[in-house]
């Protein structure tokens, strides 16, 4: 049924002209119930409160680190209503592929990062049927951004629809806190944005011993071990985790 409810908005989402309300209507009509309890937040901090809002959360949320206006973050309150709405996105991207259970990926995601064009490329090949239709919540997640003005539809297919160029979700773990979560899914974006972060990155791995870059992949074992530069990324995110002093 929740793949009736995502196909059916996605394809007319696909075959109508541009419009906010036309949009809104559609989503209105196609999502089931449950999805209208998310909470918006405004623009200059974009993105959703998904659940309870206290004070802390909201700190969290409107914090202005540099590149917060162009990040449209979601603040999860558990790990498995983030891991639903991602698990397609994810083969897409090539970051985990299907050799990884899916109860395993469920129980596992604690945050996620992505480019709005690589949420667009996803959605574009799945309802052109180049890629398998979602399998779980990742419904809510282009709903979500559709509502938000993240992305739109022109002449047919998704797209970008402003200055939004990243996308990044994180919820609470039993052994990592939300914030340590949240920071983490934040320096992807620096990963994205900062040249100078990316080659001192480069260089540091490029040092490394073989034994030493061996040992570093073997504990990123839940990603897809043939994407190299995913790798890369990870194992210099978690380098830099303690490193950065404007988050």
């Amino acid at each position: 049924m929740k793949n009736f409810f995502f196909f059916c908005f996605v394809l007319l989402v696909a075959a109508t002209p541009v419009r906010g309300e036309i949009l809104e209507e559609l989503w209105n009509k196609y999502v089931p119930p449950e999805a209208t309890m998310l909470k918006p937040k405004p623009a200059a901090t974009p993105g959703r409160l998904l659940g309870t809002v206290t004070p802390e959360r909201e700190k969290d949320f409107i914090r202005p680190w540099r590149y917060r206006d162009i990040t449209y973050e979601l603040h999860f309150e558990t790990p498995l209503a983030l891991a639903r709405t991602v698990y397609s996105l994810a083969l897409h991207a090539q970051d985990v592929d299907k050799s990884l259970p899916l109860e395993k990926f469920l129980n596992g995601v604690l945050g996620y990062h992505y480019g709005t064009r690589q949420i667009c490329d996803w959605i574009n090949d799945t309802v052109a049927n180049k890629f398998p239709a979602a399998e779980l919540d990742e419904y809510a997640l282009l709903g979500m951004l559709l509502k938000d003005a993240v992305i739109t539809i022109r002449n047919g297919i998704f797209v970008p629809a402003g200055k939004i160029t990243h996308v990044l979700a994180a919820a609470p773990g039993k052994n990592r806190t939300f914030a340590v979560n949240l920071r983490h899914e934040r320096l992807h974006c620096y990963w994205d944005e900062d040249r100078e972060f990316r080659d001192k990155a480069q260089a540091q791995w490029n040092a490394l011993s073989e034994a030493e870059r061996a040992d570093a992949v073997s504990k990123l074992g839940r990603y897809a071990q043939g994407n190299k530069n995913q790798l890369l990324e990870e194992w210099a995110v978690h380098q830099s985790e303690l490193s950065k002093t404007d988050m």
